[in-house]
């Protein structure tokens, strides 16, 4: 397993044609741009990458493109891997570790949403198991999500039981 992210990580939008379909040519672009600003890490596939809007077929086809473009370069690569599915969710976690990815990313399911810290912690064990090679985070959002649970609980809840567990992207008012 790699170290755990430092330095400038930028959630980087998922790039479409006029038409909606993905734009995967535009990906060496921005992967120059992150590069020559001082930014040491991408997170794709997130919210601000739509990650809802894609189908599973686009968002493995993002994740290669993005490996093969930060392949050999010192840019890292975080691919967010939470779905509504947790099988959808493995996947991506499996894919992402064969990419050679830095880290992944999950956001809890969010429709039928975990009610407690222990079930949340449980469906990012599920997650994080499928790239056991991987450094994991936790993508706190509750503003999309509609989860509104104590992130320091959950730390305490998950050290031992999630043995990739990295952090959080916290991306909570509280």
């Amino acid at each position: 397993m790699t170290g755990k992210l430092h330095g400038l990580v930028a959630a980087t939008h998922t790039p479409f044609d006029a038409e909606g379909r993905l734009k995967l040519s535009v990906v060496e672009q921005q992967a120059a741009h992150l590069h020559r600003n001082g930014v040491t890490a991408v997170c794709i596939g997130g919210s601000t990458g739509e990650c809802h809007s894609l189908a599973l077929a686009e968002r493995r086809a993002l994740a290669e493109e993005w490996a093969a473009v930060v392949k050999g370069s010192p840019l890292k690569l975080v691919v967010h891997v939470g779905a509504n599915c947790l099988a959808d969710a493995r996947m991506l976690a499996e894919q992402a570790q064969q990419l050679k990815a830095a880290a992944i990313a999950a956001m809890a399911p969010s429709y039928f949403k975990p009610g407690t810290v222990d079930v949340l912690v449980e469906c990012c064990r599920d997650v994080a198991a499928a790239a056991p090679a991987v450094p994991f985070y936790f993508y706190d959002i509750p503003v999309l999500s509609g989860i509104h649970l104590s992130m320091p609980d959950f730390l305490d809840a998950a050290t031992d039981r999630i043995p990739t567990l990295a952090g959080i992207k916290f991306s909570n008012l509280d």
